[in-house]
């Protein structure tokens, strides 16, 4: 699975370089996530195939302007246009888990930030807090 982003990575953050710690920490949790999710999406949503939303952000100065609302709903119009069945997203923030239960996404699988330790025992994210909405999820839905 690594390898797999490392392609998408490199595109999004050409300033990381390919196996940086702070990438693989990402890409770790990523994998840890998707793993999460996959059995409860093979239960409630079985298809042959799915669109994936990798990944979603908006610049902090464009936040709280309507971008990733309006770009979920312009997606799933798009998706549904070119027959895909149903998509899967992860969200990492209040505000793009907002955006996903608004958009009819439900969850598949969650994990705190808090929690996540690398393979000596270290923690993959040590400023995470202890907070309720520190966590990242998988959901999907139908389009």
């Amino acid at each position: 699975m690594i390898d797999s982003r490392l392609a998408a990575f490199s595109t999004i953050f050409p300033q990381e370089s390919p196996m940086s710690p702070h990438l693989t920490r990402i890409l770790t949790f990523i994998g840890r996530l998707e793993e999460a999710a996959e059995q409860a999406m093979q239960k409630h949503f079985p298809c042959e195939f799915h669109a994936e939303i990798f990944i979603t952000s908006v610049a902090a100065k464009y936040r709280g302007c309507g971008i990733a609302k309006e770009f979920y709903a312009r997606m799933l119009t798009l998706l549904k246009s070119r027959g895909f069945p149903m998509v899967r997203s992860g969200f990492t923030s209040p505000a793009t888990r907002a955006i996903a239960r608004q958009q009819g996404f439900t969850e598949l699988g969650r994990l705190y930030f808090k929690d996540q330790l690398d393979e000596d025992g270290n923690k993959l994210f040590p400023a995470a807090g202890d907070g309720e909405e520190e966590f990242a999820n998988e959901a999907a839905r139908f389009v």
